[in-house]
């Protein structure tokens, strides 16, 4: 039988691979880990590690009081991928249940497996993942094969049999392991390439949708516009059908079936209600999934994806649709979930701009006019040229706009906390940085308790002025600090940018702040610009403590 243990070993890992391959494919593990596979959820990793490593101690083969096993196949993946966390955890797994099966190996082989996960954890912290080729994989599994088995050879009473174990299930346990892990590590490659070939195609599709809708944000998000959203999704997609509604009746339904799916029609299927009822997204497949009155209708499977506004309230659902030709996949409800973020992202603009045209507080919105439209229109350009390079960075980006509008629509308070201020801030300032790239970077200190209460867009004027008035040719370098000095607390905001010309007047922003400082502190505050000697300028607030709040926003 020993002759025959590679080949029987070799014929049970293909089936392993098989399932992990099939494992991987599926939508479930795709939306926990995204398009990379790496490190995303180190602990998902560890288990599927360990469960991979049980397999390969149950489908093993027993010679004289040891297991001839590939147990270390799941280990070494999990390591590659996790880090030393997923290796650890992997190994723990897979070699306390080894423990449980007893046997003259059990120590050695637990400690092999133990040492297997961290080594193949420690090499991916330190050269990363795509440190691991094929071949390098090989050579890696078959120096831990080594190690592990020399586990057994020390351990093992008496030499002659821990001799007889260790050279006899040498070659077999190198040679599967080694073409386990390698071939494993191979096709979760293949898989990472088509998930980000993927995100790819979907992100430089959503964009298309965005440029052309975003031209018409400033008329509002109404019928005309969804026709005009949908018809361009329609275009940039293999859907055969696109309809977009509110919480009532049709917005648009441009495609397949728009004869008796009309603009202004009540909503009509049971499957949106749910979803609006719900909030939740749903796939649905044959005609009673669509559940529409029309016999001959021709839709027969779609996504049904929710829109929120900023402060995630339903506002309507986008529906994508294909004929008995199409068929819903993987990569279509990924791109539906993408899409309708960035369309909520887009409604969102609409009523921040009808709301800027409508605020009572103009003089407060007049330093919010910088996050126009037309500002964020040159954001999302700016992320859709990271996209192709970066596109992981895509969604963070995103959430940063996300932030930055709920803050700026329905901040309204007369205080608010310096965290959440300082978060403004910091969102306005990445977003610069995605624009700016190697030439801004900043700094933010705080060193007073953070529940502290400030007017709103206090800080976000100073930095922009520093980026408007002080970019230069290298690296402008912008320090936020906030301390409490005597009896004020200081606010201050320095760059070594260009530095003011004596001759310059404050912008309209800064007399802004300063009008409504004064109008909440009257003389409590003080307000200050200096040019440094080597230049940059540094604006200082100073604010009595005594004025200072703490505790709810009013």
């Amino acid at each position: 039988m020993l002759e025959n243990i590679s080949l029987i070993l070799l014929e049970r890992v293909s089936l392993i691979l098989v399932i992990t391959y099939i494992t991987f494919q599926s939508y479930f593990i795709k939306n926990i880990f995204g398009k990379t596979l790496v490190a995303k959820n180190r602990l998902v990793l560890g288990i599927i590690g360990g469960f991979l490593g049980i397999l390969g101690t149950v489908f093993g083969i027993r010679y004289n009081g040891a297991i001839v096993n590939y147990r270390d196949i799941g280990v070494i993946f999990a390591g590659m991928l996790g880090g030393i966390p997923a290796g650890l955890i992997a190994a723990l797994i897979s070699s306390i249940f080894r423990l449980f099966l007893g046997g003259i190996t059990v120590i050695p082989c637990f400690l092999g497996t133990i040492t297997a996960g961290i080594i193949s954890g420690f090499i991916s912290h330190l050269y990363g993942r795509k440190h691991f080729t094929f071949v390098r994989t090989l050579l890696y599994t078959v120096l831990i094969e080594i190690v592990h088995l020399t586990y057994v050879l020390v351990m093992v009473k008496p030499y002659s049999l821990a001799f007889d174990i260790t050279f006899k299930i040498l070659f077999p346990m190198v040679i599967t392991n080694s073409l386990g892990v390698s071939f494993l590590n191979y096709m979760i490659k293949n898989i990472e390439e088509q998930l980000e070939q993927t995100a790819e195609n979907t992100i430089n599709s959503i964009f298309v949708i965005m440029e052309k809708s975003l031209s018409s944000i400033e008329e509002g998000f109404n019928e005309t516009n969804a026709k005009l959203i949908a018809e361009t999704i329609l275009n940039n997609t293999n859907f055969d059908a696109v309809a977009i509604t509110d919480k009532n009746k049709i917005l648009t339904h441009v495609g397949i079936g728009s004869d008796h799916h009309v603009t202004g029609m009540n909503i009509q299927t049971n499957a949106t209600k749910k979803v609006i009822e719900s909030g939740h997204g749903l796939k649905v497949v044959g005609k009673k999934g669509i559940s529409c009155s029309a016999y001959n209708c021709p839709l027969y499977s779609g996504i049904i994806i929710p829109l929120t506004d900023l402060n995630n309230e339903l506002i309507g659902t986008l529906k994508l649709y294909y004929s008995k030709k199409g068929e819903i996949k993987n990569s279509d409800i990924i791109f539906g979930k993408k899409l309708a973020q960035t369309l909520s992202l887009i409604i969102s603009l609409a009523r921040v701009n009808e709301s800027l045209k409508l605020a009572t507080e103009e003089k407060l919105r007049e330093l919010m006019s910088n996050l126009s439209p037309h500002f964020l229109f040159n954001t999302l350009n700016a992320i859709k040229y990271i996209s192709k390079k970066e596109p992981d960075k895509v969604n963070y980006f995103i959430d940063n706009i996300s932030e930055l509008l709920r803050y700026t629509l329905y901040e309204n308070k007369k205080f608010v906390s310096l965290k959440d201020e300082i978060k403004f801030t910091t969102n306005y300032l990445e977003l610069m940085k995605l624009r700016y790239k190697d030439k801004l970077s900043y700094e933010i200190t705080v060193n007073v308790e953070n529940t502290i209460k400030i007017p709103p867009f206090i800080l976000q004027p100073l930095v922009e002025n520093s980026i408007k008035h002080g970019m230069k040719e290298d690296e402008l370098i912008i320090k936020v600090n906030v301390e409490s000095i005597d009896n004020y607390v200081k606010i201050s905001v320095e760059d070594n940018g260009k530095g003011f010309k004596s001759s310059n007047k404050k912008g309209k922003g800064l007399e802004l702040i300063q009008k409504r400082l004064k109008s909440i502190y009257g003389e409590d505050y003080n307000f200050s610009i200096k040019n440094g000697i080597f230049g940059g300028t540094t604006v200082e607030i100073k604010i009595k403590s005594s004025n200072i709040k703490v505790g709810e926003a009013v």
